[in-house]
């Protein structure tokens, strides 16, 4: 389907009188705004796409980052993300950052997600004052040849990293809840999946292991293209340079809703794209619309939507989960890691 130029849409021509316009409407104002503060990163996961961004690697401007801070205090926003393709921590500003997150929205939820390999002792001990709602930590193994083959760094720095910030001593002002991370890849085994689940339980975080993205067709996943709408409508994904890209699964932004260097993050959202994409995904017609209809992130979307529309892609989605079990324990399917390396180009 051809996607019209960004313009800004009527409010009353989002919302129907099937939603009534309210603070949270998520058509009027996103759930998350995720700010890329830097697109570099210290690993080089063989699921993702990082390594060979079209769009080259850069650190948000301060002008741009303060920009987006400021707007986001013009609106109600439940929570914000220092994150999407790089790592938090390869951004040498992100203390300060995260700081101005803290102090300007002190009621907006603030996530970080990182691999933890640069969340070094004195780091941990900084963001203790930050009142980070959830930390998630990206770890995927813990086999350090595994790892250095997965993700190309050093398994005991991290680990290091992990117990420092664990430490009962700290940890309950580190963040309110810790979540480590396994990406399970084809070929991970059920007894790495144990060894990963009894780490966590030592170090008492909360383990999640989630199955592939596919990244648009980028990234060698078997999970299939989910019909229910996605978790990243009512979100607002901005890169480094300030493009509003689709979602994080569009890592170069080409499919972009418009570009907060020239817009203001309000009339991106509101925009006439990002309004279509809305209307496809919640009409139920994801996959009639691109690049979505190649698009395997099977996280759902259903927060706003009537209660026959919740019921309905609900269902679907649980349908998904129980076939496919996209997150959890699952026996590995004996495709080597290295054969999910993206193409170069």
């Amino acid at each position: 389907m051809e996607i019209p130029a960004c313009q800004a849409v009527p409010l009353e021509t989002i919302w129907t009188d099937e939603h009534p316009i309210t603070p949270m409407n998520p058509a009027l104002y996103p759930r998350l705004v995720a700010v890329e503060t830097t697109s570099f990163c210290s690993a080089k996961c063989v699921f993702c796409p990082n390594d060979t961004l079209k769009r080259g690697k850069r650190h948000m401007t301060d002008e741009l980052f303060e920009s987006i801070i400021e707007q986001c205090r013009e609106f109600p926003l439940p929570a914000i993300e220092p994150f999407l393709q790089g790592d938090p921590f390869s951004d040498p500003k992100i203390l300060p950052r995260l700081e101005m997150i803290h102090k300007r929205l002190p009621k907006t939820k603030l996530r970080v997600y990182t691999n933890g390999y640069g969340l070094l002792p004195d780091r941990v001990d900084a963001i203790t004052e930050f009142n980070i709602d959830h930390l998630f930590i990206s770890l995927n193994t813990t086999d350090a040849e595994r790892y250095k083959s997965v993700m190309g760094l050093n398994l005991e720095r991290t680990l290091k990293n992990l117990r420092y910030l664990t430490d009962p001593i700290r940890r309950h002002r580190v963040a309110r809840q810790i979540t480590v991370r396994m990406v399970r890849v084809l070929d991970t085994s059920l007894e790495e999946q144990e060894k990963f689940l009894a780490l966590c339980k030592e170090l008492d975080v909360k383990p999640f292991i989630s199955g592939l993205f596919n990244y648009k067709g980028d990234i060698q996943s078997n999970l299939p293209i989910p019909n229910y709408p996605c978790e990243h409508m009512d979100r607002l994904d901005i890169l480094s340079n300030g493009m509003v890209t689709l979602c994080c699964m569009d890592q170069d932004g080409e499919f972009s809703w418009g570009d907060v260097n020239k817009q203001p993050i309000l009339e991106v959202y509101r925009g006439s794209v990002a309004s279509k994409y809305r209307e496809m995904h919640w009409s139920g017609r994801r996959n009639e619309i691109h690049p979505c209809d190649t698009c395997n992130l099977f996280w759902p979307g259903l927060q706003g939507l009537p209660l026959l529309k919740r019921a309905r892609f609900g269902i679907q989605a649980g349908l998904y989960f129980i076939r496919h079990r996209p997150t959890g324990k699952k026996a590995p399917q004996l495709v080597p890691a290295a054969a999910l390396v993206p193409p170069r180009t």
